[in-house]
C-alpha cells in the first residue's frame, strides 16, 4: 500500500552543553562535555492518502519536534521517513518572512523555499492575496503589518498552493472571527477533497472532529495510537488519574489569626462517595465541604460552591442559605455541607470547583478554598458548546 507519510523508528536527540567551554573542550580535547536529551524516542507510523492524523500530549511531549522532522526543518537522529508529495506546513505562521520586504515579495520568497517555480507562484498569487484580505497593504513592508495581518498572510501562503499534504501546528484558525471561519472552511475543504492532514493541537475537541486517527505522545514516547476518539479518551484518562494523584480531594490550610472562618476540606465524588474527576454530560456529582466557623461569626453559617470553566468563566454558583439548606454541625465550630448536582448539562471540557464561606446574605466572602478541584466532562456529541440543551428538530 502506498502511504502519504511513512515513518520508521524516527527519533530526535539534542546535545546539551553546560556552556561554551564544555563545547570547546569536546571539540579540541575530545572530552565529552555534553548530556544527551532525547526529545523524541523512536516512533513508527503510516498515514494513507486522505487521512487526517492528530498528535496530542502535554507541553514538551515531542509534538512540535515530530512535526519539524516531517516538515523538513529538522533532521532525525535515527530512522527514516518518506513523504509522497509536496508539503504545506503551518508550524509558525509567518516564519521566513523578511520584515524589510513587502508582502508580495515574501510570497515569492516563501514559494521558492517550498520548491515552487516562479510561474507556479504567479499562477496563485492573486488568490493568495485575495484570501488574506491584504490587497491594500500587500506592497508595503511586512514590518509595518499588525500581528493579525502577519498571521493572515502566513496562513494564506501556507495553504494557498495545491499541496497534497498539510502539516498544522495549532494554527487551525487565525485573525478575527470572520477570518477564522474562512480558515476553517479552507481546511475542511482540503480534507473533503482528499488532502492528507497532520494536525497537532491542545484542543482535543478539534482533534476529535478533524482527525481520523491520532497518536498521544508523552515525554517523547508514543503512549497510544488509534482512532482519534480512543486516543483522546486515553489521554483524558491519564490527565484524570494524574489530577487525582496530585491534588486528591483534601484541602488544608493554615488560617491567619484574625480569620473568623475557613474551608478545611473539599471533595468531588459520586453519590456513593467515590472520588471522581470525569463525568458524562447529564451525569451527576456530589460536592462535599467542611468548614471551620468561629464563635465570633455573626448569623447563620453559609457555604457556597462556584463552578467555572478552565478559562475562568463562571458557569454556576450557589449557596446553602439560598437553597434553604441546613448545614450539618459536627462540633461547636465545624460544619459540613453537601451539594448534589444532577443532570449536569455541560459539554466537553475542563472545569473547576471552589468552595467559599460567605456571610448570611452572601455579600461578603470570608474564605475561598486554596485549591481548585478540576474535573473533566465528556460528551458523546462532537459539536462545540458549553452546555447541552434539551432540544428537538420539528418537521
Amino acid at each position: 500500500m502506498e502511504y502519504a507519510i511513512s515513518a520508521e523508528n524516527i527519533s530526535k536527540s539534542y546535545r546539551l552543553y553546560a556552556g561554551p567551554r564544555a563545547m570547546l573542550k569536546e571539540m579540541l580535547l575530545n572530552i565529552r562535555g555534553h548530556e544527551l536529551f532525547t526529545a523524541l524516542h523512536p516512533l513508527s507510523f503510516q498515514i494513507p492518502p486522505g487521512e487526517s492524523f492528530g498528535i496530542i500530549g502535554n507541553n514538551g511531549a515531542g509534538k512540535s519536534t515530530l512535526l519539524k522532522l516531517l516538515a523538513g526543518t529538522s533532521i532525525p537522529s535515527t530512522g527514516e521517513f518518506k513523504i509522497d508529495g509536496k508539503v504545506g506546513a503551518l508550524l509558525e505562521l509567518g516564519v521566513g518572512f523578511h520584515p524589510d520586504h513587502t508582502g508580495r515579495e515574501n510570497i515569492y520568497f516563501n514559494g521558492a523555499i517550498m520548491g515552487l517555480k516562479r510561474q507556479e507562484v504567479e499562477d496563485r498569487i492573486d488568490e493568495i492575496i485575495a484570501f488574506s484580505e491584504l490587497e491594500q497593504f500587500i506592497d508595503e513592508p511586512v514590518k509595518t503589518y499588525s500581528s493579525g495581518m502577519y498571521l493572515r498572510l502566513g496562513f494564506s501562503v501556507a495553504t494557498g498552493f495545491d499541496f497534497p499534504i498539510l502539516i498544522i501546528d495549532e494554527a487551525l484558525a487565525v485573525g478575527d472571527q470572520k477570518f477564522q471561519m474562512k480558515c476553517t472552511k479552507r481546511i475542511m475543504e482540503f480534507k473533503e477533497n482528499g488532502g492528507t492532514i497532520l494536525f497537532c493541537s491542545h484542543n482535543l475537541h478539534q482533534v476529535k472532529v478533524l482527525c481520523d486517527r491520532a497518536v498521544w505522545l508523552h515525554e517523547g514516547r508514543s503512549m497510544f495510537l488509534g482512532s482519534a476518539r480512543e486516543t483522546v479518551e486515553a489521554y483524558q484518562d491519564f490527565l484524570r488519574i494524574n489530577n487525582e494523584k496530585s491534588d486528591r480531594e483534601m484541602i488544608t490550610k493554615a488560617p491567619s489569626d484574625d480569620q473568623l472562618c475557613w474551608i478545611e476540606h473539599l471533595a468531588i465524588t459520586d453519590r456513593e462517595g467515590n472520588p471522581i474527576r470525569t463525568i458524562q454530560t447529564q451525569g451527576s456529582m456530589l460536592v462535599s465541604i467542611e468548614a471551620y466557623i468561629g464563635p465570633d461569626f455573626s448569623g447563620e453559617p453559609n457555604l457556597g460552591v462556584i463552578i467555572s470553566r478552565s478559562d475562568g468563566l463562571v458557569i454556576f454558583s450557589t449557596t446553602s442559605r439560598e437553597n434553604g439548606a441546613i448545614l450539618e454541625k459536627c462540633d461547636d465550630n465545624r460544619y459540613k455541607g453537601r451539594l448534589l448536582i444532577d443532570n449536569i448539562p455541560l459539554m466537553d471540557g475542563r472545569y473547576n470547583v471552589v468552595a467559599v464561606v460567605v456571610d448570611t446574605y452572601a455579600l461578603h466572602v470570608f474564605d475561598i478554598s486554596d485549591t481548585k478541584l478540576e474535573f473533566n466532562v465528556e460528551c458523546p456529541s462532537p459539536n462545540p458548546g458549553i452546555i447541552s440543551l434539551s432540544h428537538r428538530w420539528l418537521h
